[in-house]
């Protein structure tokens, strides 16, 4: 019978601990459960803050001028703890992360940005937005040992989040948001984009024409 305890225990243990790991990393509850999760599925990472919705992505807005509004009027967080806008940034194209740095999906993200910085600046603004709950210090730290040229970091707000509800169907990152010049968003996606296909959406947001007969929302 201690032989027989011995071997349930070796066996029950194991799969307890698998167990553990895989429910805190997917629901983000533990940052280091989250990395070990992502780096064996390859898959996104949960973003427990962030609410799922599932509503039609709104058509962009008209723009005749260069009018913040929609994502350039949503108040976000800057890494010295101001309260700002994206409204500078208006009248060009934007490419949102919405990432943290435990998750290692984000980390593909941010290699690709890192290494075609040059290319995107060209055409378009690239903005990280951190979920990390452990606020600015912890993001400040990480871009200490891992810079990332090129990227305008802030921190997320409940306005943003509210902003980007209605298009986003998954409580993941990373998420990549795709602003047209008139503060609209025209795609969010998950997970990490090839450059191609960044380099094209943000191009062709730069030379798409509004609809004339579209309402701002945001």
């Amino acid at each position: 019978m201690p032989i027989l305890k011995t071997v349930i225990a070796i066996a029950v243990i194991p799969a307890v601990a698998t167990g553990y790991v895989a429910v805190m990393g997917t629901t983000g509850a533990c940052s280091t459960c989250a990395s070990i999760v992502s780096m064996v599925t390859g898959s996104e990472c949960a973003d427990p803050g962030t609410a799922a919705a599932s509503i039609p992505i709104a058509e962009p807005a008209s723009s005749s001028t260069t009018v913040a509004q929609g994502m350039f009027t949503v108040p976000l967080v800057d890494l010295e703890g101001n309260e700002t806008t994206l409204a500078e940034y208006a009248g060009r194209p934007m490419l949102i992360e919405v990432w943290a740095t435990w998750c290692g999906p984000c980390k593909k993200v941010r290699s690709i940005l890192k290494e075609h910085h040059r290319e995107l600046a060209d055409i378009a603004t690239v903005v990280g937005v951190s979920v990390d709950k452990g606020g600015a210090a912890a993001v400040t730290r990480y871009l200490e040992k891992s810079p990332s040229p090129g990227v305008i970091e802030f921190m997320v707000t409940p306005q943003f989040r509210a902003a980007i509800a209605p298009l986003d169907t998954q409580n993941t990152i990373p998420k990549l948001l795709y602003v047209r010049p008139d503060g609209q968003v025209s795609n969010l996606s998950y997970g990490a984009n090839s450059p191609k296909f960044m380099m094209a959406m943000l191009k062709n947001l730069a030379t798409r024409s509004p609809s004339p007969n579209s309402n701002p929302a945001g």
